[in-house]
């Protein structure tokens, strides 16, 4: 079953300070929700994080989306042990798999201009992606905390569902938005949880305001 959820984003083609191009406003779907079915994981391993069991959510990519996306900053980070990666794609800067005997998780790195709605809008799409509800303000306060994401404070998100869970950075970074996503097995998100926050400590982003 699809739901959606619409929110806006104010998306611009240029990230610099200087640059005057327009602002082109998009209302982005809350990503598709699918069901794991046995034959995934067997054509995950041939076709590459696209088609991976974590990849259950499918963002819809809007015009001016990959410009953006491409136009951000570059990135350098240390890769776990074990983690598969791929090149970018798409709105991904960077893109990870890892599998093990309770399942796969990929990891998804995405920027985009602005808020993206904002931190509560973001996770609960997140928690949506699982078949999460939407949580209170205690639940909210219990499964975040803040860590270190290239210098900067950013947010680690641990929203454990019954099948899949996800692992999520979020940092707010010079006017952007980046997402850090871990989704997959339950399991095997778990297991990978200090090689998450490795990776998020190792991740430096070009940053011309310094």
């Amino acid at each position: 079953m699809i739901r959606t959820l619409p929110f806006a984003i104010a998306l611009f083609l240029g990230l610099t300070a200087c640059d005057q191009a327009q602002p082109v406003t998009y209302t982005i779907p809350k990503e598709e929700r699918a069901a794991p079915t046995p034959g995934r994981a067997t054509e995950a391993a041939t076709a590459g994080p696209t088609a991976s069991a974590a990849d259950s959510s499918k963002m819809q990519v809007l015009p001016g989306m990959e410009e953006a996306a491409q136009a951000a900053p570059e990135l350098s980070y240390t890769v776990p042990e074990g983690w598969e990666e791929f090149p970018p794609r798409s709105v991904r800067k960077a893109n990870f798999r890892v599998s093990d005997s309770s399942g796969t998780a990929e990891l998804a790195v995405t920027v985009f201009p602005g808020d993206v709605g904002g931190t509560l809008a973001n996770i609960n799409r997140w928690r949506g992606q699982i078949g999460l509800e939407p949580p209170d303000a205690a639940g909210m306060q219990a499964m975040t905390r803040p860590i270190t994401i290239s210098n900067h404070n950013g947010l680690l998100a641990n929203l454990q569902g019954p099948e899949q869970s996800i692992l999520g950075g979020l940092l707010s970074f010079h006017g952007s938005t980046w997402f850090f996503k871990l989704q997959g097995a339950t399991g095997t998100v778990a297991a990978q949880s200090d090689a998450m926050e490795a990776f998020l400590a190792s991740v430096q982003i070009e940053d011309a305001h310094h």
